[in-house]
This record gives C-alpha cells, structure tokens and sequence, in this order.
C-alpha cells in the first residue's frame, strides 16, 4: 500500500507541474517549488503520513501544495508579520538584535505540506544563524504555532 500511495502523489505532484525533479524520498514525496509570494524556491516535502492513515487524503495534500505555493503577497505579508511579531513579543530583547527586522530577515526555504497542515520553514540569517523558525499553518494558511528550531534544542521557543 505505501508504495501505490507514494506512487499515486508522485503522479499527480508531476502531472500539476507544482515541484520540480519531484521523486519519493522514504515515506514521502519531495521536491522543489516556487513560492511565488515570497519570490524563492523551496524545498518542498509532502508526507501523507503513510504509518499514521490507513487511507491518506493526496487530495488534500496537493491543494495545501497548491495554496501555499500560490499565496497571495499581501496573506504572505501578513504571516510573516504575524510570525515576527509572535517572536518578538516570545523573546527577551537581549535574545534578538535591535537592529535586525525579522520581516525582511526571515526567508522562506523550506515546506512540509500535510493533509491538515502545512509546516513553512523560515531562515533568518542574521536573526537566527544557527536556528530555523518553523511555522506551522492550518490549510486555510492561518499561522497555528510557530517553533525556533536551533542546533541546541534547549534554546527552542515555542508559540501558540
């Protein structure tokens, strides 16, 4: 069963033209896209949490894949926002630079994509050298928790 379901994503991933050298990769299928909001190319990864479901909803998959690629700039914009001010408001001001503006710092590089969630994984250069922000969203791409993911897991913040 896990290789027809993975077998029937890969298919239908290649057949939207949504990722490109899309392939299966475990338990999933993966690939990369353009997030056309944020103007970058992500690496994408779609989990039908094959050990979880008996019957995985690829339906669902691909129009979170479809939705979170196409996001229009100004709901980018506002999840982003919304991410910085969470982490802003999360954080101690020793904890983050002044100087940096996490709305331009964090750049998108990476999506996991579910049947009832989309995970977008952020990079903030300046602001986190040695961490990635993960942000997770519903499918209707409303920000549900955010998560600093560092080298250390002791430095690891988590939002709601």
């Amino acid at each position: 069963m896990t290789e027809s379901v993975l077998n029937d994503l890969l298919r239908r991933v290649t057949e939207s033209g949504l990722l490109d050298d899309a392939q299966i990769d475990e338990d999933s299928v993966i690939g990369s896209g353009h997030l056309d909001a944020a103007g970058v190319e992500v690496e994408v990864d779609l989990d039908p949490e094959i050990d979880e479901e008996d019957a995985p909803d690829l339906d669902a998959i691909m129009s979170n894949l479809k939705d979170v690629l196409s996001v229009g700039e100004e709901r980018w914009r506002a999840i982003v926002e919304e991410v910085a001010s969470d982490i802003e408001d999360a954080l101690d001001d020793d904890e983050l630079d002044a100087d940096v503006d996490l709305r331009t710092d964090l750049e998108a590089i990476g999506v996991g994509v579910f049947a009832d969630a989309i995970i977008v994984v952020l990079a903030g250069q300046t602001s986190f050298p040695d961490a990635l922000v993960h942000v997770q969203l519903t499918p209707e791409l409303e920000v549900e928790d955010i998560e600093i993911v560092g080298d250390d897991d002791g430095d690891d913040e988590d939002e709601d």
